[in-house]
């Protein structure tokens, strides 16, 4: 159990690397134990081929081994066809030196755009595609490619001038914008431009891809000889395009083969060797990342099937085989794999040799039903869907192999998808399941979509609906099937906490397993943190009581959810800049939070920690509102002038004689806005002026800096500031006789307390005297004094201070 200053320092290093919080480390995995197989092995052995995943797909058989044409892509050459065939998506001609592809997308423009927003919404229909097809020279597709990115790049720099000006990187040019930030930067015809520019790159890349990012980020670089840049890949098939067509059929070899297998033992294994990472090790490990060998487990119970790549020329010696269907026939009982850790007597036996995967994918089970709730489970057809995620080493067309094998052998279960009513080309996700494991490598509805798309060659925008879930395999796993159940429950608790903890904003979570001698419960507790920037604070408060009252400005607006005593208040420090940071304890225990102390297993705290998440996380905002309300009145930080005075003027004390001062009438701490107006009669006929020449004094800027100036003066001296307040408005208006002038001052929330205190002194005048109904008329009377007397001409302009003590009486009616 972690003490206060530890979870603090905990949420401190969550915090400060929060841009790097999802990308979970993940470790190397080890051999699963003799102990830890031999409690499911009953429950593994009953399992026979027509209770497991996929046996019509199978033919019965409990693996296939399927033939993985590879490309030597450490050679240039290799690089060189990879680029191509790979990375642009093209077809090549080699012996005509022709690339050509066909491409199909909706055409980018503002009319398109929009209808399709619609379409998403439900608001219209999609927008149709468009088909078209390319075929050209290589060396000049590298032209085209490079002459389209350097065009898409003058369009994007052209934007980010725009929006960041003299702040805009190298880079900004990667930077996605709005279509509102591109309608401002860019005229109507750079606008149609641009969408050109899309639309070719779509027919010639591909749209904007992962690849288009890597040709900007190796413009300058080189690759093992092979420059990615458009001119050095169109030089490099110049100058070898002889050899190229020459070598090009020696590339492909029969290296790999692939074994895909629902054997049990093989699915539960799919993270238990030393060739790559996952997260579904089994609980013993100390080296392991997560909890998901539950999954694992569910997974190897008759829901799931891997697809293994291995040596072919391993696989043939060790079975003893010609070819890989002779070797396929020798597999099909035991286990085939070794295992360092159970001994050599696992898997296949040979001399010399043990049969080792190079990489795997998983393959999902999904079934579709007639109806949207089914009746019963073990109904419906299944697909076998592969996920996209490669574990291992990442061969190129893995998974574009698993895939197509995949579609092949279900053709007839892939027509036959449930479609929507009166409309043949929609496909109901409404009707499919997934079912086995809850861990998914592309997750959620939208990512099960995404593999529905890939495996059928569906348009996603024609998969409407949502692929759900059905973990009930492996909610009903015994925790004893999986080894020691304190270890497994403390390996899901830390992988909860991990989930959950980059998952808040301003929450940390910490739980920890227990056993009271009755049985295991978890014990879990939260904390929020929130920080400022230091700057935002005029003074510094001490940490005690400020914490703990800060604390209970919260708890008196949404209840006793924080406990008080158990805040904290303190100065950190993080990406090059000083913060201050509270904190405090949830009280978990009160009814608006989650009403408990304990949680009896792990999904128990997982759905506390959902909880948290909206009673607590969702709501930082507001209690960020509350503390800095409480900072402000407590004259820490800038704001707190404000408050104090939209209290004064809602509920007094406060008395202006002279300024008609109004504000919002929002509660105080919630009040934005408050203004204080003074009116004073001007008669053009007194002051000898055309009644056009004082309206046109008393609209120009001049006067309004002026009559501002003459206002403040004797409040900026009294209280030593150089402050001014804001003019919100300024009018002049015929009464009659007189031309009537009213000027309005503002100020607001966000002005700085020395303003507000401004705005309090002039409008009550407690060391100054402009809340005077005198003065006030001799600082207007006096500021338009000046103003005729600097229209004269030069020769005839008198000394104020001397004729004003004669003629001032009089015009203020003394």
């Amino acid at each position: 159990m972690l003490n206060d200053e530890q979870i603090l320092l905990k949420t401190s290093n969550l915090l400060e690397n929060f841009d790097i919080s999802g990308q979970k480390a993940q470790k190397l995995l080890r051999e699963i134990t003799e102990e830890e197989l031999e409690v499911l092995q009953d429950v593994l052995d009953d399992l026979k081929g027509e209770n497991l995943a996929f046996n019509d797909l199978f033919d019965g058989k409990m693996r296939k081994v399927i033939d993985f044409p590879t490309m030597d892509t450490q050679s240039q050459l290799g690089q060189f066809v990879q680029e191509l065939e790979q990375g642009l998506g093209v077809t090549v001609d080699w012996e005509k030196g022709l690339v050509s592809g066909e491409k199909e997308w909706r055409e980018h423009s503002l009319e398109n755009d929009v209808a399709q927003i619609d379409h998403i919404m439900g608001q219209g229909p999609a927008v149709e595609k468009t088909k078209k097809k390319f075929q050209m020279k290589i060396g000049k597709y590298f032209a085209k490619l490079d002459n389209i990115l350097k065009q898409y790049k003058e369009s994007q720099m052209k934007v980010a001038d725009n929006v960041y000006g003299d702040r805009k990187t190298s880079a900004a040019h990667t930077i996605g914008y709005s279509d509102n930030q591109i309608k401002d930067a860019l005229s109507p015809e750079e606008q149609k431009r641009r969408n050109q520019i899309l639309n070719q790159m779509e027919l010639y890349f591909g749209g904007l891809g992962g690849h288009v990012s890597r040709y900007w980020s190796d413009y300058d670089k080189a690759q093992k000889g092979i420059h990615t840049t458009f001119p050095a890949l169109g030089k490099y098939w110049q100058e070898n395009a002889a050899y190229i067509k020459k070598e090009i059929k020696n590339l492909k070899n029969d290296k790999y083969s692939m074994i895909i297998t629902r054997y049990p033992i093989d699915v539960l294994r799919m993270s238990d060797f030393n060739s790559w990472i996952s997260c579904h090790s089994p609980p013993s490990r100390e080296a392991n990342y997560g909890s998901l060998y539950k999954c694992a487990v569910a997974e190897a119970m008759g829901h799931g099937a891997l697809a293994y790549v291995v040596e072919t020329d391993k696989l043939l010696e060790i079975t003893d085989s010609e070819t890989i269907e002779a070797a396929e026939s020798k597999i099909q009982e035991g286990e085939i794999f070794g295992d360092e850790i159970r001994g050599s007597h696992i898997g296949l036996y040979h001399p010399k040799h043990h049969l080792s995967p190079i990489s795997r994918v998983r393959l999902r089970q999904m079934r579709y039903y007639d109806t949207d709730e089914p009746k019963r489970w073990d109904e419906g057809t299944e697909l076998a869907v592969p996920e996209s995620r490669v574990y291992g080493s990442g061969i190129p067309g893995i998974s574009e192999r698993i895939r197509a094998w995949a579609k092949e052998n279900q053709e007839k279960a892939i027509e036959k998808m449930p479609k929507r009513e009166n409309d043949a080309e929609i496909i109901n996700l409404d009707r499919f399941w997934i079912f086995g494991g809850s861990q998914e490598d592309t997750s959620g509805p939208l990512g099960r979509k995404t593999l529905l798309s890939r495996l059928t060659g569906v348009d996603e925008a024609n998969l409407i609906g949502k692929v759900r879930q059905n973990t009930q395999t492996e909610d009903d796993i015994d925790v004893n099937l999986l080894g020691d159940a304190r270890e497994v429950w403390i390996q899901e608790v830390d992988q909860i906490k991990d989930d959950w903890n980059n998952r808040y904003a301003s929450t940390v979570v910490d739980g920890w397993v227990e056993d009271d001698g009755d049985g295991l419960y978890i014990s879990a507790q939260w904390s929020v943190v929130l920080d400022w920037d230091y700057d935002e604070f005029i003074k510094l408060p001490n940490s005690y009581p400020a914490s703990m009252h800060a604390a209970m400005q919260i708890n008196s607006l949404y209840g006793d959810i924080f406990k008080e005593d158990m805040a904290f208040l303190n100065k950190t420090s993080y990406d090059g800049k000083e913060w201050l940071r509270w904190g405090c304890r949830v009280n978990i225990s009160h009814p608006d939070v989650i009403a408990e102390e304990y949680f009896y297993d792990p999904d128990g705290l997982n759905e506390a920690c959902s909880v948290i998440d909206t009673t607590i996380d969702d709501k930082r905002d507001a209690f960020r509102a509350a503390l800095e309300e409480y900072f402000k009145q407590e004259g820490w930080m800038e704001g707190g002038e404000y408050i104090k005075l939209a209290y004064e003027i809602e509920d007094g004390p406060f008395e202006s004689y002279e300024w008609d001062v109004r504000y919002d009438k929002e509660h105080p701490t919630e009040s934005y806005e408050a203004t204080a107006a003074v009116s004073h009669d001007f008669n053009a006929q007194k002051l000898e002026l055309n009644p056009k020449v004082l309206f046109d004094i008393l609209d120009s800027r001049d006067w309004r800096l002026a009559i501002r100036t003459a206002l403040l003066d004797s409040a900026q001296k009294a209280l030593g500031t150089e402050y001014h307040l804001d003019i919100e408005n300024s009018k002049a208006v015929d009464s009659g006789e007189d031309i009537e002038y009213t000027l309005t001052f503002r100020i607001t929330s966000d002005d700085p307390d020395e303003r507000v205190k401004l705005f309090r002194e002039l409008t009550t005048g407690e060391d100054s005297d402009m809340d005077d109904e005198d003065n006030i008329k001799a600082a207007f009377n006096n500021v338009m004094a000046q103003f005729i007397n600097s229209r004269q001409p030069s020769y005839t302009q008198q000394n104020l201070d001397e004729r004003l003590v004669g003629t001032w009486k009089q015009f203020i009616g003394r």
